[in-house]
């Protein structure tokens, strides 16, 4: 038999009419039952928070994890891929805050490339490790089409050399050649979508997700951002942005929606450079109202 209260109308305000029954008592006895009703007052807020839609506050609970789920399981991954390979899509930053390095097109190392990570030693020791952490996940997530190679330097600037992603932190980024202090990834192509290099400044003072989202998102993967709001929060993706996100301040790594996207990619015939026909025509993603299915 269930002992969860009754949440209905009349019996609610028949406890709270038992609680608050007589007053206007003075003196040491009144005060005695006042503070007995200010208890009583307490136990009603209580009483009235738990039976909000007629929910316990578990039930709550458990229903904002499962339209947490619900919203997560809504981004499919040709959506997800569409967003993060090519900058296209149903889930692209409402803002139009794609930020890809070549949008329209996968940006990436060509297969079998071994990137080099370069460090500045002033980077706070937290965002190396969370350099490092995401990096050890890409051999797996790319089927060994990448490796990366993480090397700390006593450089300030490090500028990057071929395959070579360098990160530094600066006070100044506008005068380290970004175009604000907010900082900025500079890419180097060797071709239409073919990356080449990739130089990370960042201000001081950023996040460690800041930093991985910048050099390994951006830098290594040549990434693109992907809304926040539609695939059931800032922490599902690492390239999470858009309306009231900040580009850094989703997950602090790559999450299981990014490297589920990442494997879909690498395992198919689809190399860095192609357009979203090849894409499409690989079933990476989806068509688009409007278009028909064309070769790459």
């Amino acid at each position: 038999m269930s002992t969860r209260p009754q949440c209905g109308g009349a019996p609610v305000w028949g406890m709270i009419a038992n609680m608050w029954s007589n007053g206007g008592d003075v003196g040491v006895a009144g005060v005695t039952r006042l503070a007995r009703r200010l208890g009583a007052g307490v136990a009603v807020l209580s009483l009235l928070a738990g039976c909000g839609n007629g929910q316990s506050p578990t039930e709550a609970a458990r229903l904002a994890e499962a339209r947490r789920v619900e919203a997560q399981q809504t981004a499919k991954t040709p959506d997800v891929v569409d967003a993060l390979f090519l900058g296209s899509g149903p889930l692209i930053p409402r803002d139009g805050s794609t930020d890809c390095p070549l949008q329209g097109f996968w940006s990436g190392y060509p297969r079998g490339t071994a990137v080099r990570i370069r460090v500045s030693s002033r980077v706070p020791g937290a965002a190396q490790a969370g350099i490092e952490g995401a990096a050890s996940a890409l051999a797996e997530a790319t089927a060994g089409a990448l490796t990366v190679i993480i090397e700390v330097t006593p450089e300030f600037d490090p500028q990057p050399g071929v395959n070579e992603v360098t990160v530094a932190e600066v006070a100044l980024p506008r005068a380290a050649g970004c175009a604000s202090d907010a900082g900025c990834v500079q890419y180097r192509f060797a071709g239409r979508g073919l990356l080449m290099g990739a130089r990370v400044v960042a201000p001081r003072g950023r996040s460690v997700g800041a930093y991985v989202h910048d050099a390994v998102g951006h830098g290594v993967l040549g990434l693109c951002h992907i809304d926040a709001r539609l695939i059931g929060g800032a922490g599902n993706s690492l390239m999470s942005a858009g309306s009231g996100v900040p580009p850094g301040s989703g997950a602090p790594s790559l999450t299981g929606l990014d490297l589920e996207a990442i494997r879909a990619v690498y395992a198919s015939g689809v190399n860095p450079g192609a357009g979203r026909s090849a894409f499409l025509a690989a079933r990476l993603v989806n068509l688009q109202a409007g278009q028909l299915p064309r070769s790459p």
